[in-house]
């Protein structure tokens, strides 16, 4: 019993000590989350000042930027207040310069019609009195069976694929109206007129549907159909210009062809009024696409009448200025001024054959022998025998400013028979000169010269002229047909006085351009062009499909001018009907994408090495702005907040 009381009084103790360690520890516990408490108050009490202090930061660096943006627009609208006064003020100066001209040209086409008229009332009345006259007589014709009439039958077309299904569909139209056919011989003419590529066709089409004219027509239409190019003639439409040349007949002409194709199922009045607008912008003469423009024309006919008109009467102002002033003298004055003219060109002509008898005449020594001729009676200088060189002294002389241009001159775009090159424009040459490579190309007559005749610079160089060519030079949109020489220089083609004066073409430099006939060409520094552009040749020799598109590889021609850069089109070398897409590429790898679309009826071909785009560097890449620098970023405690 004793050690059972013993056990029970240590277990009491045990669970006292227990029991007061177990408050002791929850003494404890209590401090410690005390003291947590405390520290967490005191944390996000530091956190918000500073989230505060940070936030005020914020908002003064914004409203300052906001100042900063009213200001500058408070100053753009002031200047754009500006502009539109001055530009209102230009419009008003030009309506009332063209109100004024177009009064003068009413007043003057008034007059011109009141003389037609009267003229035409001549004419009626005489053609009156001549039906009177033959109504008197009896006419009396012998009836003839050949002379019967009977309904004609006009022959089909042919199509082959290569010209423009729209255009023979309508064709085929008027000649199936004139013969009266029906679907079925239709259908039939229609198979039969079918050549090449377009006869093909026919192997899609099931026996049983060779004579459904809906069925062979859908075919034809899903082959050779432009429908799908309405995107393309847009296009087309919009960068059409009038070029150097060309009437506005012929421009109004291919702007409602244009229409036709690129707005077929717009409404009539919508389409007057886009090609009434399409053409305006498409005028080349400023002065005559403004003044159409204020006209504000509702259709092309109407745009088309009142330029042409305007374009009549500023060529009627320009010949009217350089009329000269006359007087009106009697006929006795007259006969008088023209019997003392007479008499002094008879006197001035004598005077003019007695000086030259007498430097012509040589000195007559017995004495002398001539070194030339080997005769006596006159010295070498005197001699008139006639040198077998004498027609060939001019060629001796040629002159050229230098053989190497440097890519520093004026050059404008041609083409010698047929090649399109570079030519330089060289007032200083006397002559015209072709580089020697590009002269074996040329299809003409080579006429080789004597060896002693060389080119000389302004700075003493000397080269061999190898002969003479008869070449056909184009320049803008006419041909020249002038002798040019064929030497060692480094441009392809120089062009000297005697083709500029020959031709009658005029420089502007203030304009940089080179007018003949009433047409300018513009020239352009081929320096400027080499520095800031680089040539895309052809990697192979690809065919492009009529009015179709296509990526071709390309490669450039110099490679570590610049990396980055935007294809554009060539000016140089393109092919008409040939569009090159605009498209980011990087001039690092093996292979350029091209993308061009061929919108002629015909296959192009592009051979391998030709230039197919042209590119322009990238200057400058814009990367996004960041709205807060580092030291504005909120920590990382705040992210979770």
């Amino acid at each position: 019993m004793a050690d059972n009381a013993d056990l029970l009084a240590l277990l009491a103790e045990m669970k006292k000590s227990m029991e007061k360690g177990q408050e002791e520890m929850k003494d404890r516990m209590e401090k410690g989350q005390e003291e947590m408490r405390k520290g967490q108050v005191e944390m996000k009490n530091q956190i918000q000042s500073h989230v505060e202090s940070k936030v005020g930061e914020i908002k003064d660096h914004v409203n300052s930027c906001i100042e900063k943006i009213e200001e500058y627009v408070q100053s753009l609208k002031r200047e754009i207040g500006e502009v539109k006064g001055e530009v209102e003020r230009k419009i008003e100066e030009v309506e009332d310069k063209v109100q004024g001209k177009i009064e003068e040209v009413e007043d003057k086409v008034r007059g011109k019609i009141e003389e037609v008229e009267e003229n035409v009332q001549v004419k009626i009345g005489d053609l009156e009195k001549r039906l009177s006259e033959l109504e008197d007589r009896p006419i009396n014709f012998p009836a003839n069976p050949d002379l019967t009439y009977s309904r004609p039958t006009v022959k089909s077309l042919t199509f082959d694929g290569q010209t423009s299904w729209t255009v023979f569909k309508t064709q085929f139209d008027v000649v199936n109206s004139a013969n009266g056919w029906n679907n079925r011989v239709k259908a039939s003419q229609l198979v039969a007129s079918l050549r090449g590529s377009a006869a093909e066709v026919l192997q899609g089409i099931p026996s049983d549907k060779l004579t459904d004219l809906m069925t062979i027509e859908n075919a034809l239409e899903a082959r050779f159909g432009d429908s799908h190019l309405t995107q393309f003639y847009r296009t087309e439409l919009k960068t059409r210009r009038q070029k150097p040349g060309e009437s506005l007949q012929v421009l109004a002409a291919d702007v409602e062809r244009l229409m036709s194709l690129a707005y077929a199922e717009c409404p009539q009045d919508v389409r007057d009024s886009l090609a009434a607008q399409y053409f305006v912008d498409a005028i080349r003469d400023e002065d005559t696409q403004h003044a159409t423009r204020l006209m504000d024309a509702k259709d092309l006919k109407s745009a088309l009448a009142y330029s042409m008109k305007y374009e009549a009467a500023k060529t009627v102002s320009k010949t009217s200025r350089n009329v000269r002033s006359i007087e009106v003298e009697d006929g006795t004055g007259k006969e008088k001024d023209k019997k003392f003219d007479c008499l002094l060109k008879t006197l001035e002509k004598l005077l003019n054959s007695h000086v030259a008898g007498k430097k012509n005449t040589p000195r007559q020594n017995p004495n002398v022998t001539c070194w030339k001729c080997n005769k006596k009676g006159h010295v070498q200088r005197e001699c008139q025998t006639i040198s077998p060189f004498l027609n060939k002294a001019p060629e001796e002389g040629l002159k050229v400013s230098a053989l190497c241009g440097g890519r520093n001159g004026l050059y404008l775009e041609g083409s010698i028979c047929g090649i399109p090159c570079l030519m330089l424009v060289d007032t200083g040459a006397n002559v015209t000169l072709v580089r020697t490579d590009l002269a074996q190309k040329l299809k003409g007559n080579f006429i080789y010269t004597a060896p002693n005749i060389s080119l000389k610079t302004a700075t003493g160089e000397k080269a061999e002229i190898h002969g003479k060519l008869d070449a056909a030079i184009e320049c803008g949109s006419r041909k020249f047909q002038h002798k040019i020489y064929v030497a060692d220089i480094t441009d392809p083609c120089i062009l000297g006085l005697d083709f500029l004066q020959k031709f009658n073409f005029m420089v502007d430099l203030e304009k940089n351009e080179i007018r003949t006939g009433g047409e300018e060409i513009p020239l352009f520094s081929a320096s400027a062009d080499d520095s800031k552009l680089c040539s895309v040749l052809a990697k192979e020799k690809t065919i492009i499909p009529a009015r179709s598109e296509c990526l071709i590889q390309g490669v450039p021609e110099a490679s570590g001018k610049f990396r980055y850069a935007v294809t554009d089109f060539p000016s140089q070398v393109s092919q008409k009907g040939v569009l090159v897409a605009a498209t980011l590429v990087d001039l690092k790898k093996e292979a350029i994408p091209v993308r061009v679309l061929n919108l002629d009826h015909k296959p192009k071909t592009i051979d391998k090495g030709a230039v197919i785009a042209t590119c322009e560097p990238v200057v400058d890449i814009v990367a996004r702005p960041q709205g807060f620098s580092e030291s504005l970023r909120l920590p990382s405690i705040l992210e979770n907040l």
